[in-house]
């Protein structure tokens, strides 16, 4: 009788998890809706631009105005942050002078976390070479858990996209193997609620197939940021890799576009969700507002940096191919209702001019049979 108790209070546990697990995994959203605040946004691209652009200018005039060193690196750090989702080469040289103003008023933590900020910058614009020799230059032995949180992500970051890239099967596995060694010293010095924090723990937990606990993570990430923010656009894209993961295409299309829209609403050109967003409505036969989206990311990526990211272009290439052979299907379609309609046309004319052809033999007979 106990055990068949214990048996019973088991299952009802278990059962009463799966099911609100799966309930949890679940979402009502409504995508066409998103769809439409996507295109709205789109077309206000230039008023968050301006935006954006107006505290750059202020914050440029604050520096030009002061002289002394200890004010102006927080103007050029505020002035780095701006520019770094809108504009790398200038993101490059205003974090280069963060560099510089930390070197010369002795700030040795300082300058080896705008060390780091600089290679991370570099590797997310595929210069590797140029991240490994910054990081290089940094002494970690002066940093501040801010510092070494920055350091160990811009070298997990720089050894992940080189084992991604490379051809070479000894160094790939060499990478990813550094890649995993920068990312546990990264989750040991990391703050718990911060963005490398959040964003690894969900990347772990999906990797363990512990989906509710990484959209459980997910929930606390998201309740800690804003709405139209990068911030709130980077933990909606993470989530949309848990929805991935668990073949739930909607919501992936749903926080992949909630991502996008965030992005849009503050002016960032660095754009990731739109173009993955832009293939997946291709698969659903959306190819119009596919390729309006592509053509907007290459507008913005444009600004941003003078050619597409590895990644972006492949996003691309199967976006156009999608539409490009939509384009033929339709052409191809146009020419066979063309021609059916061409041969009806021809089938009504010949009809027709037999019928008159009939009727003048009877006119012309007739008379001929009465006499």
């Amino acid at each position: 009788m106990f055990k068949k108790t214990i048996c019973l209070l088991l299952l009802s546990i278990f059962g009463t998890g799966y099911t609100w697990s799966a309930h949890r995994t679940d979402e009502e959203v409504d995508l066409q809706a998103l769809y439409r605040q996507i295109d709205d946004a789109m077309s206000q691209a230039p008023q968050y631009a301006a935006k954006r652009l107006s505290k750059i200018d202020d914050t440029r005039k604050k520096l030009a105005t002061e002289s002394r060193p200890d004010g102006q690196l927080p103007l050029a750090e505020q002035l780095f942050e701006l520019y770094k989702p809108y504009r790398n080469d200038s993101a490059l040289y205003y974090i280069s002078l963060c560099v510089a103003l930390a070197d010369s008023l002795d700030r040795k933590d300082a300058a080896g976390l705008h060390l780091a900020q600089k290679a991370l910058l570099c590797s997310r614009a595929d210069m590797y070479l140029e991240a490994l020799k910054l990081l290089n230059q940094v002494d970690k032995r002066v940093l501040s858990r801010e510092g070494q949180t920055m350091y160990y992500w811009a070298w997990m970051h720089v050894c992940g996209e080189i084992a991604s890239y490379s051809q070479l099967p000894d160094e790939r596995n060499d990478y990813f193997a550094l890649q995993d060694t920068y990312r546990d010293s990264l989750l040991a010095v990391a703050a718990d609620d911060s963005e490398a924090s959040l964003h690894l723990r969900m990347d772990v937990l999906t990797a363990r197939k512990l989906y509710q606990d990484a959209l459980d993570v997910s929930d606390n990430w998201l309740s800690k940021v804003a709405e139209g923010t990068h911030e709130g656009a980077y933990a909606a894209f993470y989530r949309s890799i848990v929805y991935e993961k668990l073949e739930n295409g909607r919501l992936v299309r749903y926080w992949l576009g909630k991502s996008a829209l965030n992005d849009i609403k503050c002016a960032v050109n660095d754009q990731a969700s739109l173009f993955m967003l832009a293939e997946r409505l291709c698969d659903d036969g959306d190819y119009e507002r596919a390729y309006r989206y592509v053509r907007f990311c290459e507008q913005c990526n444009t600004t941003f940096l003078p050619q597409l990211h590895k990644y972006q272009v492949r996003y691309v290439s199967n976006v156009m191919e999608a539409v490009c052979k939509d384009g033929q299907a339709r052409y191809q379609r146009l020419l066979l209702y063309g021609g059916m309609v061409v041969l009806l046309l021809s089938a009504v004319v010949i009809w027709l001019l037999f019928s008159r052809c009939r009727c003048r033999c009877y006119v012309q007979d007739g008379p001929q049979a009465g006499r």
